[in-house]
């Protein structure tokens, strides 16, 4: 009885964590911050107050950054209101994508999430692979031929609309590369390049390698949990070190994702041990049948 009572609370415990707050404000901190670190940047090395270099590396950070708040709208727990998200997921791949919608990359990853390290996967080919990575800072490319590859796969999103958002972007972007080649090549291209990346090692690599937990076997062994060194590891990774409590529970902001895990603390230990991993382990220390 007791266990069954302990159960339910800790259930009670986590459906609350999994209401969407009214607005995240670490994640607005976050894109505000971010937004506001780039053309901070921007100016202060185009009029010589830092290095050329110092603003290429805050360039590719801070777009690095961005991807949490635009991963927080895709998944809608960014704010209560399915509006706000999509104006905070415009806003977040802004700098990547002027005036697009994010909507190709909130449909692929969800199905990145329904066939997590499964082939349908669409991060599965590259993320897999340490071999891949100079591809890593261009995955955002990938997603776009693997939907013009296969339409079929979105049925909810056109053609028609990935194009026209495709063709705004690159006028935009072809304009400023006219207005100032120099500074697009060394403060948006290589900065952009270097964002992806990061994000793709992050979001993509570290939290699932070597990606043979796959989603229709066993959820709880999806992603990994990397534990130790919170203190500065969680907002390097940008707590993406609990992974695998943004895959059982997508729906949670990622700023409780610690909180999540302890939750239900007994139940993810013991359904979730093989996953549970040191701070610099590649993967698991153990995998079945080795």
């Amino acid at each position: 009885m007791h266990s069954d009572t302990t159960e339910t609370l800790e259930k009670q415990k986590l459906a609350r964590l999994r209401v969407s707050p009214t607005l995240a404000w670490p994640t607005v901190a976050i894109l505000v911050g971010s937004v506001g670190t780039i053309a901070a940047s921007w100016v202060l090395t185009m009029n010589h107050l830092w290095p050329l270099w110092m603003g290429m590396v805050v360039n590719g950070v801070a777009g690095y950054a961005l991807f949490t708040p635009a991963h927080e709208a895709i998944h809608r727990c960014a704010a209560r209101s399915p509006k706000v998200n999509d104006w905070l997921l415009a806003a977040a791949t802004f700098v990547a994508v002027p005036f697009g919608r994010g909507r190709l990359f909130r449909l692929l990853h969800m199905r990145h999430h329904r066939f997590a390290n499964e082939e349908n996967d669409p991060d599965h080919w590259m993320a897999r692979s340490l071999w891949t990575w100079p591809l890593w800072g261009l995955w955002p490319y990938f997603y776009v031929v693997y939907f013009l590859r296969d339409p079929g796969r979105l049925p909810g999103l056109k053609v028609s609309e990935v194009v026209r958002e495709m063709l705004v972007a690159g006028a935009i972007i072809a304009a400023l590369w006219v207005w100032a080649p120099f500074y697009m090549l060394t403060l948006w291209l290589i900065p952009t390049y270097l964002a992806f990346f990061l994000m793709c090692l992050v979001f993509m690599v570290l939290p699932h390698y070597p990606h043979t937990g796959r989603q229709d076997q066993n959820p709880n062994h999806t992603a990994l949990m990397r534990m130790g060194r919170e203190t500065w590891l969680t907002p390097l990774l940008m707590y993406q070190n609990y992974h695998l409590m943004h895959h059982l529970y997508p729906t949670i902001p990622f700023y409780r994702y610690g909180k999540a895990w302890k939750a239900r603390e007994n139940y993810h230990r013991t359904h979730s041990a093989e996953m549970i991993v040191g701070p610099f382990d590649l993967g698991p220390r153990t995998r079945a049948g080795g």
